[in-house]
């Protein structure tokens, strides 16, 4: 028999859109198709992407959907 610890993994929790930093990178996850993106804010902005945008506080893919993207802080 062999004995196992478990460990708790140390992911991050979805984060709300507080970007209060002057510039911050995210990790930018999308529902929908599963894209995974590190993105740079500033000011709570997002900074020019092609493939995101930003409407008020949330943040979409390009993909077509309609559900705004996690955000996550490594």
């Amino acid at each position: 028999m062999i004995l196992v610890k478990q460990v708790e993994a140390t992911t991050s929790e979805p984060m709300t859109m507080d970007v209060s930093a002057a510039e911050r990178e995210l990790v930018v996850f999308c529902p929908k198709c599963k894209t995974l993106e590190t993105l740079w804010f500033t000011n709570g902005w997002l900074m020019p992407a092609r493939k995101f945008s930003q409407v008020n506080s949330e943040l979409y893919h390009d993909c077509g959907s309609q559900e705004p993207c996690r955000l996550y802080q490594m």
